[in-house]
Formats: structure tokens, C-alpha cells, sequence
């Protein structure tokens, strides 16, 4: 039967609807809203057969004045034991891969016989699987055919001067050469929730179970575009940049990066989690105890001594890490290459086409708020005229701008706090900056360019507007939300900045003084993380601030409606600094 599974019938299958649907269902699967009514054509630009049952493509999504290519290997089974080694064969695996699988009967003319084929075609992302990554790197009879299939695997050691690392790789040529001696483990990170999907695999001796064993991330790139992250964690190597996870390996498909392989940091889980987790602790705790009348809260000292006694660790990190993203930027520069070094542009162009680039984001976001229905609240003449006084906002920016010139040099370009990973012994911190594959809503030529560095500042700070306002609502939600009368805790966010009523209820004083709690401190973690980098221009900061906010609301717009109140809020909070 697997002779008929040829390019022609993935071709077939890949455009049915039901394939197209189960498409769009995947993380990585990008513009889904653009592509939501299945119109359109799927090619498959590349095809090989690795083994029995992996396939390796490369597909195109094209529709009109639309094009779009992705890394898509699969692996077809009949029975989804066959494709598992015996560790992956437990029921939370299996129920996993199972609802992660396609499925689709496809009835075959044979030219030898007048009667149809029924063939069940049951396929799964292949990376889910051990299998795929011991034939992609392990395997030495498939590795040698790489030449002939426009593949190569590239296995760094030379950048390596440490044992440790030099180590990881040497290890990753001895699994290659003697693949049976070794027993592989795969665990999937980001519970799902990345772009590109994320895997831990760990190996260890069969014949030496007391050597410790060796793990490595693994990191397939969807977006068929040639990633950028491989060459900048080989600069950051480079220069001795400590903080960023080392690359071992690469296989590339006809020049392009398609899978990484990575060194594993220590972490126990990313910035956001310390924050987060802070900061709600003080809001519960604060409003447990003070007194009814909140007059402890009242006066800025006193909240200040509430934020240095709850928050303490966060207060200590962002002490630390405006330092370290100020080390990042100085580790993206590389003597003597001209793709990674600084440049000088005139502040004007510069800023005229953000400043169109933006007003073109804000003018997209009408349009579609226009659209909606008549009952939706983002249809209320307060929240359209923020997007028509951030347009003033911006237009004020531009023409206030007094500095001739702006440096430009690689940075990061999508930092938030989920891109840092952090390691705590004994109260110090280590941190770990990850994912450098660009901002993802650039297209390829414009994730090549460089950028200011408060591009990197703009996005970070806005994590901590996010975790603000959400800290926020479920503050409301638990305090003031009647579940009974179904109220929503994003109106009483409304409320609390819209509509201002001439009687100040109990609950309304309480929701204010909780406000000016969160602002005071996210002013104070803002200015410890800024505190380290005194050239930054503040300006350029609210630029690419005010890019992100739009880009977040963009996205609830079309995905999350309910979740607008942030991005609208963040918006609202610019428009009123200034």
C-alpha cells in the first residue's frame, strides 16, 4: 500500500477542505483570518521520502495576491504504535497524537485493476514523533543521502571552546555513528502554544546508564523563509554572549534553515512568571488587610513600602535585566561583518514612513472595527476617538522629533518577557533570551533589516502594561463580578476610564486606589529596567510601543474581541501622557 502514497495524492489530499480546515487549526499556521474561507491552493514545492512512513515537504499556500511557504514533514501509520518507540507509548502520548492527527479514507483508480483502492490515511505532524529526529540526525544511512535530497546538516564545534559544549556536540556525532546504543526521549515545549513547534530531547547511554545524559531543543521552522535565528545565536556565540542558548546544529532543505538544534538552558520558567506572580500576591494581599476606608493607600509612600514588601524579587530582576538586554544588543554586533554592525540613518525619512507605516495600521483597524456589529462596544464614539487621537499622538511625535540622526544596528525584535527565560540558586538570578527569529508580523526582507535598539525597549515594556491590566481584571473578577446578573470584568475596566459618574460608589474608590497601585508600580519596575541604558530616546520608545499596542489590537479584533479593553487601554495611557 505505501506505494501509492506518491506526491501526486498528498497534492490531492493537502486541497480538500477537510485537510485545509485541519490546516488552519495549527499554531504555527500564520493569517488565518485571511485564509478562513479555504479558497485557497496548497502546492507542494518539495517531496521526499526518508523512510517508509516520513515524508518531507515543503508546501505553498497561494491565494490571490497571497503567497506563503512552510516546513510540513509527515509521518502516515496505520496503527500509531508502529511509529512510536516504547517510551512514547503511554495513553497520554497516544490520546495526544490521536487528536493531533489527520485522517481521510481516499479512494485511488489503479491502473491494473478496474476496482477502486480504498486506502485510510492517517498523518501527523512528524516532529511529534522520535522517530522523525533519529532519521533526520541520527541515521547515518538517510544522512548520506542529504547531498542527493538538497539537504545538509551542519554540525558546529569549532565555536565551541568550553568541554561542556564542545561535549553536546561531539555527542551528537558519536548518536549519529552508533544510533543503537543510545535511548532518545522526546517531551514537547511551549505546551503547544509556539510558532515553531518545540521539543526537549534527551539521550542517554544504554551500556553507561550512570553517565549523565545529554538534552538538546529541538526546533522546526515552520515558516519556510530562512530563519534568522541560527546566525545570530551563532554571533551571540561569537562574541561570549552567556545568556542566549547555544546552536550545535542545523539542517537546511535547498539552503533554508528548516531544523535547529539547541543547547537546553537550565530555567524555571520565563520573566513574566516572577511578575506575574508578585504582583498578584500584593494586590490579593493589600486589600485583605487594609483598613475600609483605604487610608494606608492613600498616601505614595506607603504603597511604595507595599511594592518594595511584596515585590521584592521583581524589583531585583529588572535591576538586572535592563543590564542584560543592554549586553544583548553590544553581543548582536560582529566586527567586520557588515550584516551585523551599526549604521546611521537620517532621523526624518526614518521616521515619516513608521509614522505611515503606523497611521496605515490604525486606519486597517477602522475599517475592520466598521464592519463589526452595531451591539459590539468598540463601536462606542470614546473608543473610536482613541484611534483617531493616537493618530494626532503620532503626528506629534514626528514633528516634535529634534535629533538628526537615529543608529540602527540587529536586535531582537520580538523581546517580551516570554522570551526570556530565567534560572534562580540561592536568590541569583541567571537569564536566557530566546526565540530570535524576528518580529513575527514583518515579512522575510523586513525581518533582514535593522532597527533602533528602543524598538527592543518598546516591546518589553509593554509586557508589563499586559500583565497590569490583566492582574487587573482579575482583581474585578474576584471582587466585584456579580456572576449571577453574567457581568464581564473588562466593563468595569471600561467603566472605571469611560464613564465617570457624579456618585463615587465604595466598590468605584476601591477599584481606583488598585489602579494607582498597579501604575505606581509599573512605573517603578520601568524605571529600574531603564535606569542601566541612559542614551535611549524615550520617543523612539513610544513608537514602537504604540506599533505593538496596534498590532495587539489588530489581533483581538479579529481573534478575541472580548480582550480589546487591553491593547484600547494601553493606547488610552499613551494618548494621556502626552
Amino acid at each position: 500500500m505505501r506505494n501509492y502514497f506518491d506526491k501526486n495524492l498528498f497534492q490531492q489530499v493537502f486541497n480538500s477542505n477537510e485537510f485545509k480546515g485541519w490546516l488552519l487549526s495549527r499554531r504555527w499556521f500564520g493569517d488565518k483570518s485571511l485564509l478562513s474561507n479555504l479558497s485557497f491552493k496548497i502546492s507542494i514545492k518539495y517531496f521526499n521520502m526518508i523512510s517508509e512512513t516520513i515524508f518531507l515537504t515543503i508546501i505553498e499556500i497561494t491565494s490571490q495576491d497571497y503567497a506563503k511557504s512552510y516546513f510540513f514533514p509527515v509521518i502516515i501509520y496505520t496503527k500509531i504504535q508502529d511509529i512510536l518507540e516504547t517510551d512514547e507509548n503511554t495513553r497520554e502520548n497516544v490520546v495526544k497524537l490521536t487528536e493531533n492527527t489527520f485522517s481521510k479514507i481516499v479512494a485511488l483508480s489503479v491502473h491494473d485493476n478496474q476496482k477502486e483502492k480504498i486506502l485510510y490515511l492517517n498523518l501527523i505532524e512528524a516532529e511529534y514523533c522520535v522517530l522523525f529526529w533519529k532519521k533526520m540526525l541520527f541515521d547515518k544511512k538517510i544522512s548520506e543521502t542529504f547531498p542527493n535530497l538538497s539537504m545538509t546538516l551542519t554540525l558546529y564545534s569549532e565555536q565551541f571552546e568550553d568541554e561542556i559544549n564542545m561535549s553536546k556536540v561531539r555527542n551528537l556525532i558519536e548518536a549519529s555513528l552508533y544510533p543503537e546504543r543510545y535511548e532518545y526521549r522526546l517531551e514537547q515545549l511551549g505546551g503547544g502554544n509556539t510558532t515553531n513547534l518545540l521539543f526537549l530531547l534527551r539521550i542517554s547511554n544504554k551500556k553507561n546508564p550512570k553517565q549523565n545524559s545529554f538534552s538538546y531543543v529541538l526546533k522546526s521552522y515552520k515558516e519556510y523563509s530562512g530563519s534568522l535565528e541560527p546566525r545570530k545565536l551563532f554571533v551571540l556565540v561569537k562574541n561570549n554572549f552567556p545568556n542566549a542558548p547555544k546552536i550545535y546544529a542545523t539542517i537546511k532543505i535547498q539552503e533554508r534553515e528548516t531544523i535547529g538544534v539547541l543547547e537546553n538552558v537550565p530555567n524555571k520558567g520565563n520573566l513574566g512568571d516572577i511578575y506575574w506572580k508578585e504582583l498578584n500576591h500584593m494586590i490579593n494581599s493589600v486589600f485583605n488587610t487594609v483598613s475600609e476606608d483605604f487610608s494606608s493607600l492613600k498616601d505614595k509612600d506607603n504603597m511604595s513600602v507595599y511594592i518594595k514588601k511584596y515585590c521584592a524579587d521583581s524589583i531585583n530582576v529588572s535591576e538586572k535585566i535592563g543590564f542584560q538586554i543592554k549586553q544583548l544588543h553590544e553581543a548582536l554586533l560582529l566586527k567586520n561583518d557588515p550584516l551585523y554592525s551599526k549604521e546611521t540613518v537620517m532621523s526624518k525619512d526614518y521616521l515619516k514612513n513608521y509614522s505611515d507605516k503606523l497611521n496605515n495600521m490604525v486606519n486597517s483597524i477602522q475599517n475592520n472595527m466598521r464592519r463589526g456589529s452595531e451591539e459590539a462596544f468598540y463601536k462606542s464614539p470614546k473608543i473610536g476617538s482613541i484611534l483617531i487621537d493616537i493618530k494626532d499622538i503620532i503626528e506629534k511625535f514626528l514633528t516634535e522629533f529634534d535629533v538628526d540622526q537615529i543608529i540602527i544596528q540587529p536586535v531582537h525584535q520580538d523581546l517580551h518577557f516570554q522570551q526570556i527565560l530565567y534560572n534562580e540558586i540561592n536568590g541569583n538570578y541567571t537569564f536566557y533570551f530566546i526565540d530570535f527569529e524576528g518580529d513575527p508580523q514583518l515579512s522575510e526582507e523586513q525581518k533582514k533589516q535593522k532597527f533602533p535598539i528602543e524598538k527592543d525597549l518598546g516591546s518589553f515594556l509593554r509586557s508589563l502594561s499586559y500583565i497590569k491590566f490583566n492582574t487587573l481584571l482579575n482583581f474585578i473578577e474576584r471582587e466585584f463580578v456579580d456572576k449571577e446578573r453574567f457581568e464581564v470584568p473588562a466593563e468595569f475596566l471600561y467603566s472605571l476610564y469611560f464613564r465617570k459618574s457624579s456618585k463615587t460608589t465604595q466598590k468605584h474608590k476601591k477599584l481606583e486606589i488598585a489602579l494607582k497601585l498597579l501604575n505606581l508600580w509599573e512605573n517603578k519596575i520601568m524605571g529600574k529596567i531603564l535606569e542601566k541604558s541612559l542614551n535611549l530616546n524615550f520617543t523612539l520608545i513610544n513608537f514602537f510601543t504604540i506599533e505593538r499596542v496596534l498590532h495587539e489590537l489588530s489581533y483581538e479584533l479579529l481573534f478575541r474581541p472580548g480582550n480589546i479593553i487591553i491593547p484600547i487601554l494601553g493606547l488610552k495611557e499613551i494618548i494621556d501622557k502626552y
